[in-house]
């Protein structure tokens, strides 16, 4: 009856390990530390609801038979259950993980609503992987999955946890609360189906989310750490404030509408450069794999094989470089002195891209989503470089 204890414990406690550093770390980048009481007592709250919503999910699966969908990439059924159960189930459990400090009177700053998230975030990745360990067939394609959410869960928390900070005075979800809790469920949606599915495509596309959601968490953090600095000890530096800019501020002016109007035809000419920059890309991409001997047709197999990945890669890199090219083109053709008539282009160059994905091929679809939030990074990068600033 007891022997599941032993191995629990040690996988709670490799789990917990990386957890416990990431939290400590961001517990002391302030100059004024919030309680540690609240922080880690947070951190625990969020690992019991880890191991509620992990038993939760099981039973749900279990009851609605949906064990080969959620293990199968690109299936609809399995997606619809990540994105409107599973993922909804887990941030929730979350943010109720962190509503206790949020209540209390240790909410002095906009960082500590970014501090409690990750908090709660922390102890629900530790536990959930933990339970996930325990429960599976350990080979290294389990670990590198679990693992995978076990460093992405603190890193989806700083969506919600950017905008939970500005709650501190009313204590009432706002509307950026709201989208941006809306944003990271459905990236969690995504993670999951990702690293559930057995197909090591899926385990490929993972990457690229996790990069971006690094991303974003330094960005976040260098943006609540600047309006601490300056509220609290301008003086102080650290170590985010050597991340390259712009800053969060800047995009947002950049992205901001100025005086005269949105330049539409700009915007329906930027999505088609952007295609056809795409297309050239691949091209160029697939005459040199067959110069250099890549087989291409090993993809289509799904080869787990250097064979496959190598022009797998090959062809992501071409189209993901034709974002920063194609969005800095147009920013010094039309001569805009913002990054809005870019970002949109782009915009609706992804969405055509997902919607002939979605009728041709739904797998391919699930994979370009996970690359399209990069892709508009780097749209909105190469268009940043072509302002006159």
């Amino acid at each position: 009856m007891t022997a599941w204890i032993a191995p629990a414990s040690v996988w709670l406690i490799l789990c917990a390990i990386p957890c416990v550093a990431w939290l400590y770390f961001l517990w002391r980048l302030p100059p004024h530390r919030t309680s540690a009481f609240a922080a880690w007592g947070t951190a625990v709250l969020g690992a019991f609801m880890g191991v509620a919503s992990s038993w939760i999910q099981r039973f749900v699966v279990e009851l609605t038979g949906l064990e080969q969908a959620v293990s199968t990439f690109g299936a609809p059924s399995g997606l619809l259950y990540f994105l409107v159960f599973a993922a909804p189930l887990a941030e929730g459990a979350k943010v109720l993980a962190a509503w206790p400090a949020l209540r209390s009177a240790h909410v002095d700053e906009r960082y500590d609503g970014f501090l409690f998230a990750s908090a709660s975030s922390c102890g629900f990745a530790a536990s959930q992987s933990a339970v996930a360990l325990l429960s599976a067939r350990i080979d290294i394609d389990v670990m590198l999955r679990v693992m995978l959410l076990l460093i992405a869960h603190p890193l989806m928390s700083s969506f919600w946890g950017h905008a939970l900070g500005k709650m501190r005075r009313f204590r009432i979800p706002t509307g950026s609360f709201i989208l941006s809790w809306t944003l990271a469920t459905l990236v969690h949606g995504l993670l999951l189906h990702l690293t559930r599915s057995t197909s090591w495509f899926a385990l490929v596309a993972a990457f690229p989310v996790l990069g971006g959601l690094a991303f974003a968490t330094g960005w976040a953090a260098r943006d609540l750490l600047a309006r601490f600095a300056v509220s609290a000890r301008p003086s102080r530096q650290s170590m985010l404030s050597l991340l390259p800019s712009p800053s969060l501020h800047a995009v947002r002016h950049a992205l901001r509408r100025t005086d005269r109007p949105i330049m539409v035809h700009w915007i329906v000419v930027g999505a088609l450069t952007t295609t056809g920059v795409m297309l050239t890309m691949v091209v160029l991409a697939v005459w040199f794999g067959h110069q250099v001997g890549l087989d291409f047709s090993a993809i289509e197999r799904e080869d787990t094989t250097a064979r496959a990945i190598v022009p797998l890669v090959l062809i992501t890199v071409s189209i993901l470089a034709a974002f920063p090219v194609s969005g800095y083109l147009i920013t010094k053709a039309s001569g805009s002195d913002n990054v809005l008539e870019p970002a949109l282009s782009a915009t609706l160059a992804i969405a055509a891209v997902l919607i002939m994905l979605g009728i041709a091929a739904p797998v391919a679809l699930v994979f370009a989503l996970a690359f399209a939030p990069i892709a508009f990074g780097l749209a909105c990068s190469g268009a940043w470089f072509g302002l006159d600033k």
